[in-house]
């Protein structure tokens, strides 16, 4: 989803109060950054500019964009790249979801 796409998705719900996209910041061990992904039709699209995912180097990065966006509330999804070393069977099992507040630092 394009970020142009995404900002007038989260400004309509904040005026007209409609379904609020699902938001998630992904994370992988091992990697320095972090994407934004919102969920359309029961699937992550990643927040995009152009044709590239856009990256954030930090989650206080993230939380900056989303605080100016208007998103209140994202999920963390954090997935462990080393999951074959743990005996996981289940892509289900290779990461977690940890809802979070997205509010401003005091």
């Amino acid at each position: 989803m394009e970020m142009q796409q995404f900002e007038q998705w989260v400004q309509a719900y904040n005026k007209h109060h409609h379904h609020a996209p699902k938001v998630f910041v992904i994370g992988c061990s091992g990697l320095p950054h972090y994407l934004l992904a919102v969920e359309f039709k029961h699937h992550l699209e990643p927040v995009r500019q152009g044709d590239k995912p856009i990256h954030y180097v930090s989650l206080e990065g993230v939380r900056e964009e989303l605080l100016r966006l208007g998103v209140d509330k994202a999920f963390l999804r954090l997935h462990n790249t080393y999951d074959e070393c743990c005996g996981n069977e289940t892509l289900a099992e290779s990461f977690c979801d940890i809802e979070m507040a997205v509010a401003p630092a005091h």
